[in-house]
């Protein structure tokens, strides 16, 4: 996600203004990107590769944020999440992530904003934003996005459906 142009922001209210009523304004904002990373921890099925139930894990958290089915001022439902996960063959339970979890939550948001990091800078209050479950975006025009998916996506197999664990 990256800021429009002030070029493109002018053509595009140019082409609006011919539908637009006398008395209506165009305002064309940036959102806000606030860049977060998702952290898991799963039991796996007796019989199942643990390190292949795994990638298909982060592979489904993948598509769940992919940026072409998120909108601007979208909440992030953590049980959504944990149900897309829940979906993968192999899966016998998602587990609270032991790490950077005070709350016990099964799925776990941070927020990455480090510009030297790459990030967009923007800080979010995760904790403030979060209710009954829910990840709300900021109130001014924002949107979650999973900046680098192959980093920022953690998850762990802490054991089997048996009790062994890793």
């Amino acid at each position: 996600l990256t800021p429009l142009s002030q070029t493109i922001k002018e053509n595009l209210k140019t082409y609006l203004s011919q539908f637009r009523l006398v008395t209506d304004a165009i305002n064309i904002k940036d959102a806000y990107v606030i860049n977060v990373a998702v952290n898991f921890s799963i039991l796996t099925k007796t019989g199942f590769n643990k390190n292949d139930v795994l990638l298909r894990c982060v592979s489904a958290v993948q598509d769940f944020f992919d940026i072409d089915r998120l909108q601007i001022g979208q909440p992030i439902i953590l049980s959504d999440i944990a149900y897309e996960i829940s979906l993968v063959d192999g899966v016998a339970s998602i587990v609270p992530p032991v790490e950077n979890n005070p709350n016990n939550l099964s799925i776990v948001v941070e927020n990455k904003y480090k510009l030297e990091e790459g990030y967009s800078g923007n800080f979010y209050d995760i904790s403030s934003g979060l209710i009954d479950g829910v990840l709300y975006p900021a109130l001014d025009p924002s949107i979650f996005e999973i900046k680098y998916p192959n980093s920022d996506i953690k998850g762990k197999v802490v054991g089997d459906n048996l009790g062994i664990t890793e």
